[in-house]
């Protein structure tokens, strides 16, 4: 499991796609915004934001692109003549991913931090930590899930964007939804990926009753990905 897990963490980091989608963008768009627009809270919203959306774009988008390569290699079939178990190998490449997420999440956040001079306690980061490791892992789990009703790359990126994109502009990841409509505030009370951001902000500002709530309902949708991807995993596409 451990060369598994490294080989597919160095393999990871060469990924071009992370560098652009899960660094680059985020810690462009977390700074530019963030002195841009001129509002005191501000700063500490877009880059809770751009953390939350850099580790959406790799431990969903990303990953379910390799899900898919490997499976259509027969990566996963091959596996049933190994003594290797399924479980292990999928293990080690959730476990590398999550870890990449983690580390492009960290790196968003000190990013802005230096940049936009905000101020993060000890404490503050340590409940980072489990909120930054569950939502990826959940994300990861629903790439399986995603791969397993993709046939071709077509098909995972039609996907993908009709998740990934309704999540982010229905939350509150780039602006507040305190005008928006009513219905769309409703939505976004059931959207998980507005739950993710909440625990970040929630980390950040140490609120504790928001934090454990919205930890709980990220966990939660991380179990259901998980019985999802149990659910629909595909060795082959025959």
């Amino acid at each position: 499991m451990k060369t598994i897990f490294s080989l597919t963490f160095k393999s990871a980091c060469r990924d071009p796609f992370l560098l652009l989608w899960s660094l680059i963008f985020p810690i462009g768009g977390a700074i530019g915004l963030g002195v841009f627009i001129k509002s005191p809270d501000y700063p500490e919203h877009i880059l809770t934001g751009m953390m939350a959306v850099s580790i959406l774009f790799y431990a969903l988008t990303t990953t379910s692109f390799a899900i898919l390569t490997q499976r259509r290699r027969g990566v996963y079939n091959l596996l049933r003549v190994t003594p290797l178990p399924l479980w292990k190998y999928v293990c080690s490449l959730s476990g590398a991913w999550t870890s990449i997420s983690f580390l492009c999440a960290v790196l968003v956040m000190l990013s802005g931090i230096f940049a936009l001079k905000l101020s993060v306690s000890i404490s503050a980061f340590f409940a980072l930590v489990p909120v930054l490791t569950i939502a990826p892992l959940g994300y990861v789990l629903f790439s399986f899930f995603i791969a397993s009703l993709s046939r071709t790359e077509n098909d995972a990126s039609i996907l993908t964007n009709l998740i990934t994109l309704p999540l982010v502009f229905c939350s509150g990841a780039f602006y507040s939804l305190k005008s928006a409509p009513q219905f769309l505030r409703i939505i976004n009370g059931f959207n998980p990926f507005q739950w993710f951001i909440n625990a970040l902000r929630s980390a950040f500002d140490l609120s504790w009753d928001s934090y454990f709530i919205n930890t709980g309902l990220v966990s939660l949708a991380a179990l259901v990905a998980f019985l999802l991807a149990l659910k629909t995993f595909r060795y082959t596409d025959a």
